[in-house]
């Protein structure tokens, strides 16, 4: 009825830093390019949350289909489960200047050379569009900007129209503000607390462009 809690199971496909160790940074670099173990661990929790009735709705860093072989993607396209666009390079999207857009293209500029960051950053959205149709034969399944932002699009009406243009509908990029605590240890009351408070701040909405917004869950 009415009265159920609608839950989305999300989970994006990209490399996280500080594997193997807590300093280790090497994947701000290559976050598309997915190991066996995050590529094991995607398709057992696909097949966790299949078993219990439910989905989980990806969203791909577009580099890793550069990847001689992407059947594990195939065999979660096959069983259900949605999969959506999550840049090519998991780029900033409200960057303004070149040396903001990511890692890669801070230390390797030439490859971004006289292009403004809004070219940068539509071609790596489109690029990850073209991939998925190339390697899976489906459009992306929504958008999702690397990093959430407490205020969602606001202010940001240029990269709203620029989603529009490229096909999107909705995006998933608001994540509200709450307090996180200290790394290391466990979450005190108050920091649950807040993450409580913050989901009334994490409800869908529509931007002024038309943009549906569906914010991550705090």
């Amino acid at each position: 009825g009415a009265s159920r809690a609608l839950i989305a199971i999300t989970l994006d496909l990209e490399m996280a830093r500080n594997f193997p160790r807590w300093e280790d940074t090497h994947w701000d670099y290559e976050k598309g390019n997915l190991n066996d173990e995050a590529k094991r661990y995607s398709v057992e929790a696909a097949r966790r949350v299949k078993a219990r009735g439910g989905v989980i709705h990806f969203f791909v860093v577009g580099r890793v289909f550069e990847q001689e072989n992407v059947d594990w993607l195939k065999e979660l396209v096959q069983a259900g489960h949605p999969v959506g666009n999550h840049t090519y390079d998991h780029v900033y999207v409200l960057a303004k200047k070149p040396e903001e857009i990511q890692y890669r293209f801070a230390r390797a500029p030439w490859l971004i050379e006289g292009k403004t960051p809004a070219e940068v950053i539509r071609e790596n959205i489109r690029l990850t569009t073209a991939a998925m149709k190339s390697r899976l034969g489906i459009e992306p399944a929504g958008f999702r900007t690397p990093g959430g932002f407490a205020d969602g699009l606001h202010g940001r009406p240029d990269v709203q129209q620029m989603l529009l243009d490229l096909g999107f509908k909705w995006v998933s990029c608001k994540y509200p503000a709450h307090p996180y605590g200290e790394t290391g240890k466990e979450p005190t009351a108050e920091v649950l607390d807040g993450i409580v408070k913050a989901q009334a701040a994490a409800q869908p909405f529509v931007y002024p462009t038309g943009l549906t917004e569906v914010p991550m869950s705090p």
